[in-house]
């Protein structure tokens, strides 16, 4: 049963506070309690209630997030959200990880308050940059994970279970899951992935080359990147610039498949199909 819901919220969304305090008498009048974490409460010019969001994570049933994609991956990045189911609401424009629009709010709330739902376990990535190395740090991905140069060409290697696959003559190269199919990777011409899959897209951005495709391995696959740029240093995205990172050209990073996934709930009508025919026109013709 559901006592406590907790808020992730895009606060600068127009109507975001209206939002917070319509779902937040709803969710009181089902004796649920709704809690804003300070950080997003007081953006939004609401009382506080002396919990941040990490502790908001520990304390809730359930996560509702309010924004569009991207503030569900920022959610995703916070510590043991992958503990916690999690509601998204597209508030925003474009939203294939989210499960409802703004619209559909409402009644996709009571249907998972009755527990009228179902959880969708989406594939995260784990990222490791020079074990070994002096300055070594690992992160998570939802959706992808970015190696580039914004003004230059680079050159980089790519392993696929230790053996050398494509050398890649590029303006960077995107290591994609399947939820990151439909973003990025998707815009530099790489292939949508049913979400359910486990695999691994590497896309490359811009490639000098004609002989240098797009390529999806299996979802156990070990990915690892060489980088042979003669510039000193390199960008990392992860998720966007959820997490960024500057790395030396000697800087080797290895990728795969995490322990840990992110429960998305899908209301019983939510169909992956329909949104991405309506998002993407998929077969439509123009006149």
């Amino acid at each position: 049963m559901t006592k406590k819901v907790g808020f992730f919220v895009h606060t600068g969304k127009e109507h975001a506070r209206q939002v917070v305090s319509d779902v937040s008498e709803l969710l009181k009048k089902a004796c649920v309690e709704p809690i804003v974490p300070d950080e997003q409460a007081e953006a939004l010019r609401l009382p506080t209630s002396g919990i941040n969001i990490n502790e908001m994570v520990e304390i809730v049933d359930l996560v509702l997030v309010l924004g569009g994609d991207g503030t569900l991956l920022s959610a995703a990045h916070t510590p043991k959200i992958e503990n916690v189911p999690i509601l998204a609401i597209n508030i925003g424009n474009l939203g294939f990880l989210t499960d409802a629009s703004l619209d559909e709010l409402k009644p996709t709330l009571q249907a998972t308050l009755r527990g009228d739902y179902r959880i969708e376990h989406r594939m995260m990535l784990e990222v490791f940059v020079n074990s070994q190395g002096p300055h070594p740090f690992h992160a998570f991905a939802l959706n992808d994970v970015v190696i580039r140069h914004y003004t230059r060409l680079i050159e980089l290697d790519a392993y696929v279970d230790g053996e050398l696959f494509i050398p890649y003559n590029a303006d960077g190269l995107i290591i994609a899951t399947p939820s990151g199919s439909t973003g990025y990777s998707l815009a530099c011409g790489g292939t949508i992935v049913a979400p359910q899959l486990e695999a691994i897209l590497l896309t490359p951005i811009a490639p000098h080359s004609l002989t240098v495709r797009p390529f999806i391995a299996h979802g156990d696959a070990e990915i690892k990147v060489e980088m042979h740029s003669t510039y000193e240093s390199l960008d990392l995205f992860i998720d966007g610039q959820r997490e960024t990172h500057t790395l030396t050209r000697e800087a080797q990073i290895k990728v795969r498949k995490a322990k840990r996934t992110i429960q998305l709930i899908r209301s019983q009508n939510h169909s992956y199909y329909k949104a991405l025919r309506e998002k993407l026109m998929l077969g439509e013709k123009f006149k």
